[in-house]
């Protein structure tokens, strides 16, 4: 009984089920927090670090999510656009894997770099075409010049 709090637990996360230690678990759900109160740069700093941390944790696709979307709000697109990518290399079909490739599109277009943009956006719509994310990549693609 007194060694219960130390043993793995069974997590699920963006549909993903998988073992983890208290203190991972602890470590993932204080580095989102940090990120859901709008506290960004100490966020991407909690989420790189848990990364480092723990790289064969279940987590790790959903941190790089974050991560990537803590760094877009402080505007450092392109780490942002690297952690979308490892996430997508990492999890290809990842329940937020549309939404990622979203971000990567919405980075480039901050970077003025619509062409990319606009290759990420129809790569999205032929790779997801019933994903929430496709509607807005569709809306995007019309605007973009």
């Amino acid at each position: 009984e007194r060694l219960r709090p130390l043993e793995p637990i069974t997590v699920t996360i963006d549909g993903v089920e998988f073992q983890a230690q208290p203190a991972e678990k602890r470590e993932y759900e204080a580095a989102l927090a940090r990120f859901r109160a709008a506290d960004f740069g100490p966020a991407a700093t909690a989420l790189a670090d848990f990364i480092r941390r723990y790289p064969q944790s279940g987590y790790t696709a959903s941190a790089l999510f974050w991560l990537g979307n803590a760094q877009y709000a402080n505007r450092d697109y392109k780490e942002a656009i690297a952690n979308f990518k490892s996430m997508l290399t990492m999890a290809p079909q990842h329940l937020r894997a549309p939404d990622a490739m979203l971000s990567i599109a919405n980075c480039q277009i901050e970077m003025k770099d619509n062409k990319a943009a606009r290759k990420t956006l129809e790569d999205l719509v032929s790779s997801f075409p019933n994903a929430e994310a496709t509607q807005a990549a569709k809306e995007r693609l019309s605007r973009l010049k």
